[in-house]
């Protein structure tokens, strides 16, 4: 099977909801055939996903090797935005007020609260200049979210809000413990039935703000909820045995994410596709 080809693009964008500059970063796969279209993947932590000399750690998610490896893999249009610094990035990636003994250090004031502001700004800043730039498809249907630790935790909030543009969710490392009550409460709540697709992993050894039985825990406590409201056929949890909280272990998993999230599509006829 040929290898695929993806290119990256990235450019500077003014966030007018958010007050502030970031980078865009989008992955594009190579045409097979003219007035071929893609789904959409939108991704948080932009600078962490294709490069190793840009991402916070000095290891990307990997997503071009990622097709280069898996010829196989559901043909995406992969979106990142960068994402803010320091305390504001918990404030931007979360729905709900967060806390923990070990933000204190990091944080005095109480954060959180900011991720339905922030979601705004993908809905109607960034995915409109996406759709007209590049052959998406741009129904809900054919387009999804996914991010890691905070990055999950947005990503989980914009299933319980946001049903209406996204419909298929990937959330790795998820530090729901954080606002674990809130999550839980909410997703008891939701009307999830429009979700096609939901990703949800968590490693053994896990550690960042938390420790590894939090994130397990909460993330397990979040499965159980997820059961209630998805057929089996559309959810799947995996407990990465040893998986650490760094991109190198996401950069293993994001083809499995793809794949599942998407390999329905790929599967079915597309329209625009010859």
């Amino acid at each position: 099977m040929r290898r695929q080809h993806v290119d990256y693009t990235k450019r500077v964008v003014e966030l007018k909801r958010l007050q502030r500059e970031a980078r865009l970063y989008v992955g594009i796969p190579k045409r097979a055939k003219e007035g071929e279209r893609f789904p959409v993947l939108y991704m948080h932590d932009g600078s962490n996903l294709f490069s190793d000399e840009e991402s916070f750690s000095g290891v990307s998610w990997g997503l071009i090797e990622a097709y280069r490896d898996f010829p196989d893999l559901p043909r995406v249009i992969v979106v990142g935005l960068e994402c803010a610094q320091g305390a504001e990035r918990l404030e931007e990636y979360s729905g709900f007020p967060i806390s923990h003994p070990e933000l204190e250090s990091y944080t005095p004031k109480p954060v959180g609260g900011k991720g339905g502001l922030y979601l705004d700004t993908i809905v109607s800043e960034i995915k409109p200049v996406i759709d007209r730039k590049y052959p998406t498809l741009p129904g809900s249907e054919y387009t999804g979210m996914a991010g890691a630790s905070m990055g999950g935790v947005v990503t989980h909030y914009a299933a319980l809000t946001r049903g209406e543009v996204f419909s298929r969710f990937g959330c790795l490392s998820g530090a729901f413990f954080l606002s674990e009550r809130d999550v839980l409460q909410a997703t008891e709540k939701a009307d999830l039935s429009r979700v096609r697709r939901f990703f949800l992993s968590v490693g053994t050894r896990e550690t960042a703000v938390g420790d590894e039985d939090e994130y397990v825990r909460a993330n397990r406590a979040l499965y159980t909820a997820l059961s209630q409201k998805l057929d089996p056929e559309r959810l799947r949890f995996t407990l990465v045995e040893g998986g650490i909280h760094h991109e190198s272990e996401w950069a293993k998993l994001i083809p499995s994410v793809i794949r599942f999230l998407f390999s329905d599509i790929e599967n079915s006829r597309i329209p625009g596709r010859p």
